[in-house]
């Protein structure tokens, strides 16, 4: 006869957790609240600030530091001391419910103009730790049992801390975020940008743990206000995610995903103009690292580009130079595709971070060469019945990195180093014999004797 009762009530458990203080919403207008206050504030000074609303005074954290203008404390020290040893204790002593509307400007006002080098902050969170301590209610104990986990009014110590969980806690950063009663937003303010710049720091070896890195990327990308490229961790970003890889390689996902990130969101680092902006102030040992990255992309994508365009000795040059780059030996390297290879590079790479120059006549349209780096060598290697030559860096005849265009003509006028030490007529090396492995094993010597690195057989067969 009677519809069955609900086992639960979500309106009612909602208000429930509402009164019971345990959630936060993102803060108001603070600025301009605090602007407000200080014009009141300067009309109350010669009452003795005994005209003020208890609103006024609840919010009057919000107008402890205004841009612009003094510290409250510089302007209203009276004030300050009224609030701090009379204000709060009375506002405090009505209870649970009504701590929790005096304690939410305390906080919005630490997290917002968070500053752990400023004296008054240093202060302003002393005191703040001693009056949680006396208020009462949910809210209250959630904070004071954030001060005793976590350091979290102790502007020293509370980066590192929120820095830590964030990335290496057990839960997810939206449950993070949750049990830390932190609003959508929260790395907007400052305390906020010092938790990032303080994940940053973390040990390198755990961010060569993709678990971690995930971590960080998610924050760079959907919890900061701002992508991190056009911030003050700019720096201090592309170096932490680098610089642990200066030795040793990442899973190709990880890589690839990370290469992404940079290059669309600081440019490639070999076109001069995003060199001298984006990557401006990165240490040349972090640029290094994605340099590196790019130089293998390139030599993968020009082997499927071989593949592709019917080079019958692809395999070989495969295996020859990805030895040395797998080894650590390769630092640069450039593709210079002719008319078939740009056909087809849609097909083999659809990565963003994929770039060439072109190769302008001269040569047949299946010819495509690659430029590659090791020490102080600069060779070039032709695609299909072509040669390799090799320069030595900043001589005459070496070619340049990173041009859009190259004529055929320009990469062979000039007289290649001797692979052959005097005993052929012609100083560079045709790709002959490869199943015996002829050509690899004069190439693997004249490297050894330019740069004395070595590899065995097994390596480059």
């Amino acid at each position: 006869m009677f519809a069955t009762l609900p086992k639960t009530f979500p309106s009612l458990e909602k208000v429930a957790r509402d009164m019971g203080g345990v959630s936060v919403t993102p803060p108001p207008p603070m600025e301009e609240i605090g602007k407000r206050l200080r014009v009141t504030f300067e009309r109350a000074r010669h009452e003795q600030y005994r005209g003020l609303s208890r609103v006024e005074l609840r919010k009057l954290p919000f107008a402890y530091w205004v841009k612009g203008e003094p510290p409250l404390p510089d302007v209203h020290p009276q004030l300050l001391k009224q609030y701090w040893t009379e204000v709060l204790p009375e506002a405090f002593a009505g209870g649970g419910r009504r701590a929790r509307r005096w304690l939410l400007p305390l906080l919005y006002t630490y997290c917002e103009a968070f500053d752990s080098g400023d004296a008054k902050f240093l202060d302003f969170a002393s005191k703040l730790c001693i009056v949680i301590d006396a208020a009462g209610g949910a809210l209250a104990e959630r904070l004071q049992h954030f001060q005793r986990s976590r350091s979290f009014f102790d502007p020293k110590q509370a980066p590192n801390h929120l820095a830590q969980e964030f990335l290496l806690g057990a839960k997810g950063l939206s449950e993070t975020m949750q049990e830390l009663l932190l609003w959508d937003g929260f790395f907007g303010s400052a305390l906020g940008g010092e938790v990032f710049a303080s994940a940053l720091q973390v040990n390198p070896e755990r961010l060569r743990e993709w678990a971690v890195v995930s971590r960080l990327l998610e924050l760079e990308q959907h919890r900061m206000p701002a992508r991190v490229v056009k911030t003050a961790q700019r720096v201090r970003f592309a170096e932490a995610l680098l610089r642990p890889w200066r030795r040793g390689m990442p899973p190709d996902l990880h890589r690839s995903k990370l290469m992404r990130l940079f290059v669309s969101q600081y440019g490639d680092p070999r076109v001069t103009s995003h060199a001298s902006y984006q990557w401006h102030g990165v240490a040349e040992d972090a640029v290094s690292v994605l340099m590196r990255w790019l130089a293998g992309d390139s030599l993968r994508c020009f082997m499927r580009i071989l593949a592709r365009t019917a080079d019958d000795i692809w395999r070989y040059r495969q295996k020859f130079w990805m030895a040395y780059y797998d080894a650590g030996y390769v630092e640069d390297a450039w593709l210079v595709l002719g008319p078939d290879a740009k056909k087809v590079i849609g097909d083999v790479s659809s990565d963003l971070a994929m770039r060439y120059g072109v190769l302008d006549g001269g040569t047949a349209s299946n010819q495509s060469v690659l430029l590659l780096r090791i020490g102080d060598l600069i060779f070039t290697e032709w695609s299909h019945n072509g040669s390799l030559r090799a320069y030595r860096e900043g001589s005459t005849g070496a070619p340049t990195f990173y041009r859009a265009r190259y004529h055929a003509h320009d990469l062979r006028m000039h007289t290649s180093l001797d692979f052959h030490f005097g005993q052929n007529k012609n100083p560079e090396l045709r790709h002959v014999h490869s199943e015996s492995g002829s050509w690899q094993r004069k190439a693997r010597d004249f490297i050894r004797s330019f740069t004395r690195l070595y590899l065995g057989d097994r390596d480059i067969l």
